[in-house]
């Protein structure tokens, strides 16, 4: 697929963002949204200015593609544009190259106004109200709406809620409805959160950006350094998978998140140009030491 040039450099006066309400709800608990990475992914990284490596999309139309389809919740987040292009880099992409304009796509007219960050997060002072939906009650989700009214009161921020599609996806405050009218499909037990640990890809790479003892390293660590030393240190060219583990752990709700942004934080101070850059300083690190460590024997 063949992308488009940037359209220009900043974003509407009202944009939106849309997402579920297990992340709205933590967005306004932090007090600010968590932008994607765009290190190891070369198509996002095609927009990004330099020294930019996150970004945050937002749809210039509360009617368009990118919230077009929802499950029985979800939450809008009505944004400033001017406060933005006057904090951040701005500019509006035709994503899918006009892929709207054939009809048998099922698209509409829609592009993204995208905005970018040296950091991987905004603040929510940009946020002008808040839309959500609730069609019915559910299990954990009930509590997460809940917890976004509760939290938006406490802001002093306008908060919409809608039990239809339609009347939400519009923004129609005529339609939207009580708390206390809907009490019934507000109840429900607030989660306590994920008890497992999700696979995170990048930590190994991480351990062996901070780490120098073999001794220290993780299973899945000393996995990777023996990859890097007996494989990737004579393999300049192969990144060891490394662009596609950061892709897998680029947006805020993947495993992985935060380790992939220390281990971008440290590209930055140590200008390091890219994902295939950082893999061979690591291979030449840990191959150092191993022949450090053998010839000492």
């Amino acid at each position: 697929m063949r992308f488009t040039e940037l359209l220009n450099e900043a974003v509407t006066a009202e944009v939106y963002h849309s997402t579920s309400v297990y992340l709205a709800a933590k967005i306004l608990q932090d007090g600010f949204f968590r932008l994607s990475n765009s290190i190891g992914n070369k198509t996002e990284q095609q927009y990004a200015p330099k020294g930019y490596p996150y970004f945050f999309s937002t749809s210039r139309s509360k009617v368009g593609d990118y919230h077009r389809f929802t499950g029985s919740s979800a939450c809008m987040f009505v944004l400033d544009g001017n406060w933005l292009n006057q904090h951040y880099k701005a500019k509006a992409i035709d994503y899918w190259d006009g892929a709207w304009r054939d009809p048998n796509t099922g698209r509409t007219s829609e592009s993204e106004d995208r905005v970018f960050s040296r950091t991987p997060t905004i603040s929510i002072e940009c946020v002008k109200q808040v839309h959500v939906l609730l069609k019915e009650k559910t299990e954990y989700r009930s509590a997460q709406v809940r917890g976004i009214l509760i939290q938006c009161k406490k802001l002093g921020l306008p908060v919409y809620l809608y039990t239809d599609e339609s009347s939400w996806r519009l923004q129609n405050i005529n339609r939207a409805v009580q708390p206390s009218a809907v009490l019934n499909i507000l109840r429900g037990q607030y989660p306590k959160g994920y008890s497992g640990e999700p696979y995170q890809s990048i930590e190994p790479w991480l351990e062996l950006i901070m780490k120098n003892k073999k001794t220290d390293l993780s299973p899945k660590g000393e996995k990777l350094r023996y990859n890097l030393v007996y494989y990737g240190y004579r393999n300049q060219q192969d990144d060891n998978h490394i662009a596609n583990d950061f892709s897998n752990s680029r947006k805020p709700d993947s495993g992985g998140y935060d380790m992939a942004n220390k281990v971008t934080e440290y590209m930055r101070k140590n200008k390091i140009p890219d994902l295939l850059t950082l893999k061979n300083i690591l291979a030449k690190k840990w191959h150092d030491m191993s022949e450090a460590e053998y010839a000492s024997k």
